[in-house]
């Protein structure tokens, strides 16, 4: 069999340099050797209330909009849209 182009350079660089490369090499693999599993119903439901934001889950269903952050008192909201209209 024919040698690859990586063991040729090795053995170029052991031959001219004495130093042997492969024995610089890492005992550890180049690879994560942690077994993945799928998350569970607990991991996955405390993963969703931890993210954006950490809202709570009542307010995860409004959606996002300029109407969330308005007041919901309708004299106080009628009369600040009025005020702001007519500085127009």
């Amino acid at each position: 069999m024919s040698k690859s182009n990586a063991r040729r350079k090795r053995d170029h660089i052991l031959r001219n340099t004495g130093r042997d490369v492969t024995k610089l090499r890492s005992v550890l693999p180049d690879f994560s050797i942690v077994e993945r599993t799928t998350k569970t119903k607990k991991e996955t439901i405390a993963k969703g209330q931890t993210k954006h934001k950490k809202r709570s889950p009542h307010e995860r269903d409004i959606p996002l909009s300029r109407d969330r952050f308005y007041f919901h008192d309708a004299p106080i909201y009628t009369f600040l849209l009025l005020r702001t209209a007519s500085r127009r």
